[in-house]
């Protein structure tokens, strides 16, 4: 998923977070991004709207972005998932999927105090390689 340690650098959530525009909400944010013409976000698409309704069930906040230019600088491959909690800390970062639900756990383990703090970079999947 991030061949280049490109989320390991020192920094990057920072980074990240200023890229998006994030701003100190009550609730914790999914930050969701997919690339056009990825074949694996169509392959995912039924995994994203399932998510989102998880999510959205939960509390927390989905904000959706399509790869551009400036995303590039920050987000090795997709489809990709950040999690922000209410207090604009880093929770998780990595590929949406592995075959397992790595966000939903993520996401639940927040919603009952619990800040996994996972950092999953080095995985294989059905990722689109930012080759920026």
């Amino acid at each position: 998923f991030d061949e280049g340690n490109m989320l390991k650098q020192q920094n990057w959530f920072s980074q990240f977070k200023n890229q998006v525009l994030w701003q100190n909400k009550d609730s914790a944010q999914l930050v969701i991004i997919t690339q056009e013409n990825c074949g694996c976000t169509i392959q995912a698409q039924p995994h994203l709207s399932a998510l989102q309704r998880f999510a959205t069930s939960q509390g927390v906040e989905v904000q959706n972005f399509v790869l551009n230019n400036v995303l590039k600088s920050v987000i090795p491959a997709t489809p990709a998932a950040v999690l922000i909690d209410k207090n604009g800390e880093f929770v998780y970062a990595g590929p949406l999927s592995e075959g397992s639900g790595f966000v939903e756990t993520v996401i639940s383990n927040l919603q009952a105090g619990f800040n996994s703090s996972l950092l999953i970079a080095d995985t294989k999947g059905c990722y689109c390689v930012n080759n920026a």
